[in-house]
């Protein structure tokens, strides 16, 4: 067991090489700021719609209403920003050796293809979880203000590092298929596409089909066939999570964390035979 889990331990060398050379990089420094500036930006823009909405209805307006909005704000916009920046450090992680020449040595060293494949993904994950952490006092706002419990913190931050772990998978699996970091980079982009457009095209597709054909049956929410094609989508397992009684209908947030921890496993396995391939043919 400890021999299967040696390539895996936070003591990987290439850990440590990947996170110095991300963080002298300059814009290991520039992302947070702009990072943290859209969100405060989206949060800034979202109190003053939710206070809007509260003058225009002339109802009074409860802190829990503003604690939800500030909070569901943070959460939706952290998974659009994180998503368009994963590609970016996993889906080069790789290519860059091979465009430097160095992937050779990386081979032919006494390092394993696991654990070169563990050290990219770890350092392209951490980098984007310091992000995911930078962005907590933000979401303390929604406690300042009520209507959020611990539990969907927590919940949704599991959800966020699920799949922002499966698509970097996803693109240390295009890094270790293509040659060029460009390649790599738009095939990953075009991964997050699909789960994130193509899957609602379908979901769309079969729920006017649902609709059409169940002649005012008593099932009102939408079956598992038809919610399926959204189990790879990114933002399925936080509708469950939204107060509203259309949205609770998508009530299957286990079967799609467990289709992205099936995905990234099956993306990590196809990397690593990858690499191990192209260290045969040295």
């Amino acid at each position: 067991m400890n021999r299967f889990l040696a390539p895996f331990r936070v003591t990987n060398p290439m850990i440590r090489k990947e996170l110095r050379q991300r963080l002298r990089e300059r814009r290991a420094w520039l992302l947070p700021f702009l990072y943290l500036l859209v969100l405060s930006g989206t949060v800034a823009f979202c109190y003053y719609m939710v206070v809007q909405e509260g003058a225009r209805r002339g109802s009074e307006l409860q802190g829990a209403d503003i604690g939800q909005a500030v909070f569901y704000t943070v959460i939706f916009t952290q998974l659009a920003v994180l998503l368009l920046m994963a590609p970016v450090f996993s889906a080069g992680a790789i290519t860059i050796e091979k465009e430097q020449r160095t992937l050779a040595g990386l081979l032919t060293s006494l390092l394993s293809a696991p654990q070169i494949w563990w050290g990219k993904f770890v350092s392209a994950l951490l980098y984007l979880l310091l992000l995911l952490s930078s962005a907590l006092p933000l979401l303390a706002l929604s406690f300042a203000f009520g209507g959020v419990e611990p539990v969907a913190l927590l919940k949704a931050t599991g959800a966020l590092i699920l799949v922002l772990s499966s698509i970097c998978a996803v693109g240390l699996w295009c890094s270790a298929t293509f040659r060029r970091s460009v390649h790599s980079t738009a095939a990953g982009y075009a991964i997050v596409l699909v789960f994130t457009i193509v899957t609602a095209v379908v979901f769309g597709i079969l729920l006017s089909q649902w609709e059409q054909t169940r002649m005012g049956g008593r099932q009102d929410f939408p079956p598992v066939y038809v919610q399926a094609p959204l189990f790879l989508n990114p933002v399925y397992p936080f509708l469950s999570m939204l107060d509203d009684a259309d949205l609770r209908k998508f009530a299957f947030p286990v079967s799609s964390n467990l289709l992205f921890a099936a995905l990234g496993l099956l993306a990590a396995a196809f990397a690593m035979r990858r690499l191990q391939r192209s260290g045969e043919h040295l």
